[in-house]
């Protein structure tokens, strides 16, 4: 659950990865971040938007690093996506830091709300 300015958004974020991991191929992984509910505590205010700015893949073996940045969709769901490439194969635990700001929906556009940082551990074994 997210409190902005004029209510409560509840986020759903699923990541994933589309492609099998393996050494030297590169993995792709989505992320998709949605408002499956909300609050809204002011008539002006329709409904609340997602904008992904930034993510972030770090690798726990070895400390490689991955980004993504300069989304520019603002919907009630988004989707990102990044390429990671495993060096080792091993069991890996990758941090995935997402960036993403929150926009109040107006009949006529949408307006900043807040800058949200989250992080999340996903542990894959790389072939």
């Amino acid at each position: 659950m997210e409190t902005m300015r004029y209510g409560n958004a509840y986020l759903a974020i699923s990541i994933s990865n589309v492609t099998f991991p393996r050494t030297g191929i590169g993995t792709d992984y989505s992320l998709i971040i949605s408002d499956v509910n909300h609050t809204i505590t002011n008539s002006i205010v329709k409904g609340f938007g997602v904008r992904v700015t930034g993510i972030s893949i770090q690798d726990s073996v070895d400390g490689s690093a991955s980004t993504w940045e300069n989304g520019n969709a603002v919907s009630d769901a988004v989707q990102a996506t990044s390429i990671f490439f495993s060096r080792t194969s091993t069991n890996h635990m990758l941090r995935f830091t997402v960036t993403f700001q929150l926009h109040d929906l107006l009949p006529l556009g949408s307006i900043p709300d807040q800058t949200v940082t989250n992080s999340f551990n996903m542990t894959q074994t790389v072939l």
